[in-house]
C-alpha cells in the first residue's frame, strides 16, 4: 500500500508494463496512463500558474489520468461527469479547464479561487438534503483513506476492483485510486442502464474481487439480472440505505456474496462506519455498524434521539464557496443522521435530525415512514416526496407480489402517519448517476401518469 503522496504519484509502479486499467474492451498498462498523464502535466505546466483545474472527459480513464496530470503539476482538481450546474462549477471558480477526450484541450477557468495548499480535490454532496455542496478534500484524508484496514478484503496476490462510481462522487475514491494505491487492477463497468449485460462476462474475464454500489442499483440487478453480480466474492453497499429485503432477495437468488454496508457523509472523504453482514443475516435492520480505523464516532443527545458526530484524519476540510473555504469543520462533523446502538455495540442509521416534513399543516417523520414502508412484506424499499401540494410515499413492490395485498398493508400504515399522503406502488427506482435514487424523476414520472 502506497505510503506517501509522492509515492502514489511518482513511484516506480508507473513503469511497469502490467495492466492497471481496463475500459470499453482495453486494457491499459501503468506505463501507458502514465504516459498520458504525463501529456496532461506537461500542458498544464506550459499553460502556466493554475491552482485548481477542472476535468471533463469521455472515458473514466481520462479523468483519472487527468487527475494524475493535475496532481503532478501541483493542481487540486474537480471532475465534471456532466452532472455539474453552473452554481456547482461557480462554488469552486476553476483556473483552467482540461478536457481529455480525443486528445488533451486546454481552455481558461473562471478563476479567482483561493484554496489551502493541501486540498487536492474536490467531491459534491448527492444534493439529497438540500443545495450540492462543494467539498474540499485534503491529500491526508485520501491517504487515511487508502492505508484504512477495515476497507481491505483477502484477495490473492493483487486487487482486481471493479469501478461504478462516477468522479464527481467519493465513492469514486474507493473505485479507483484506493485500489491503485495498493497496487491493484481497475475494471470500469457500464452503467445499468447502458448495458448491464455485459457484466458477467467482464466479471468472469477479469475475476473481480469487490465492487461498490449503492443499495439501490443492487436491488435493480436483483430483479433484472442477478448473475451480473454473482461471481463477485465481496459486494460493498454505500450512498443508500441497505434494506434487509434486498440482502434476502439476493440470497433468494442464490447469491453467496460477502456483503459490507458503508456508511459514511461526502463531508468525511468516502466512508466512516461499516458492517459485514454474518451468513445467515437475521436481524430486521442491517446496522451501518463501528467506525473504520482512524474513525472516532460520538454521539449527542437531541431531543429526537442520538446524532452521530464524526472524527478524524477522514472528515474534509470544509465547505467552498465562489472559490474560498467559507466552512472549516476542523475534523469534527455533525453528520445530521440519528443513529441508535445495538446490545453488539453496532451503530443502526434511525433517521435524519431534518426529515420532518408538513403534511397538511401536520409534521411527519419522513425517514421513519419510509423505514416501515419498507419492512412490510413485498415492499423492497420507500420514498417519500414533496411537489407543491402533494406529498407521495412511493412503495417498491418485490416482483411476483400481489400489488392489491401490498396496497392495502401500505396504505393503511401510511394512514397512521398522515391521511395527506399518497401511494404508489412501482416496480423500479430511477437512479443519478452516482446510482442514488433520483427522486425528482420519480416524481416528474408519478405527475406525468396522474396529471396532476
Amino acid at each position: 500500500m502506497t505510503k506517501t503522496w509522492h509515492d502514489l504519484l511518482h513511484g516506480e509502479q508507473w513503469r511497469s508494463t502490467d495492466p492497471l486499467w481496463a475500459e470499453d474492451d482495453e486494457e491499459h498498462s501503468w506505463r501507458e496512463v502514465d504516459a498520458l498523464a504525463t501529456t496532461i502535466e506537461r500542458a498544464i505546466r506550459a499553460h502556466g500558474t493554475a491552482g485548481v483545474v477542472l476535468i471533463r472527459s469521455g472515458t473514466k480513464l481520462g479523468f483519472f489520468a487527468g487527475q494524475l496530470g493535475a496532481w503532478r503539476a501541483g493542481c487540486a482538481v474537480v471532475s465534471d461527469d456532466g452532472t455539474l450546474g453552473p452554481d456547482e462549477i461557480d462554488r469552486v471558480r476553476p483556473d483552467l479547464s482540461l478536457s481529455v477526450y480525443s486528445g488533451v484541450t486546454l481552455a481558461e477557468g473562471t478563476s479567482g479561487n483561493d484554496l489551502p495548499d493541501d486540498v487536492v480535490s474536490v467531491n459534491f454532496t448527492s444534493g439529497s438534503t438540500g443545495s450540492r455542496k462543494a467539498v474540499a478534500v485534503t491529500r491526508g484524508n485520501l491517504l487515511a483513506l487508502f492505508a484504512c484496514r477495515g476497507l481491505e478484503v483477502p484477495v490473492g496476490d493483487r486487487l482486481t476492483a471493479g469501478s461504478f462510481a462516477t468522479p464527481a462522487f467519493d465513492g469514486w475514491w474507493f473505485d479507483t485510486w484506493r485500489t491503485v494505491a495498493a497496487g491493484g487492477k481497475v475494471v470500469c463497468l457500464p452503467n445499468v442502464n447502458e448495458d448491464v449485460f455485459e457484466w458477467p462476462d467482464l466479471v468472469q474475464r477479469h475475476g473481480i474481487d469487490r465492487l461498490l454500489l449503492p443499495a439501490a442499483v443492487i436491488a435493480t440487478l436483483l430483479d433484472v439480472l442477478p448473475e451480473a453480480i454473482a461471481g463477485i466474492p465481496w459486494l460493498f453497499s454505500g450512498g443508500e440505505q441497505f434494506h434487509v429485503s434486498t440482502y434476502r432477495r439476493a440470497r433468494d437468488a442464490g447469491l453467496t456474496n460477502r456483503f459490507v454496508n458503508l456508511y459514511g457523509p461526502t463531508e468525511a472523504t468516502f466512508a466512516t462506519h461499516r458492517y459485514v453482514l454474518p451468513e445467515g443475516f437475521e436481524g430486521d435492520t442491517i446496522p451501518i455498524g463501528r467506525p473504520l480505523d482512524g474513525c472516532v464516532e460520538r454521539l449527542q443527545d437531541l431531543d429526537g434521539g442520538q446524532e452521530l458526530v464524526v472524527e478524524g484524519p477522514f472528515v474534509c476540510l470544509g465547505y467552498l464557496d465562489q472559490g474560498m473555504l467559507t466552512t472549516r469543520f476542523d475534523g469534527r462533523y455533525r453528520t445530521g443522521d440519528l443513529v441508535w446502538t445495538t446490545g453488539e455495540g453496532d451503530l443502526v442509521f434511525a433517521g435524519r435530525t431534518d426529515s420532518r416534513i408538513k403534511v397538511n399543516g401536520t409534521r411527519v417523520d419522513a425517514a421513519a415512514l419510509e423505514h416501515d414502508v419498507a419492512g412490510l412484506p413485498g415492499v423492497s424499499a420507500c420514498r417519500v416526496a414533496q411537489h407543491e401540494r402533494h406529498t407521495v410515499a412511493f412503495a417498491r413492490i418485490e416482483p411476483g407480489t400481489p400489488g392489491d395485498e401490498v396496497r392495502a398493508s401500505v396504505e393503511s400504515l401510511v394512514r397512521g402517519y398522515s391521511t395527506g399522503i399518497a401511494v404508489e406502488l412501482v416496480d423500479d427506482f430511477p437512479v443519478k448517476p452516482g446510482g442514488k435514487v433520483d427522486t425528482a424523476a420519480l416524481v416528474g414520472r408519478h405527475l406525468r401518469t396522474t396529471g396532476v
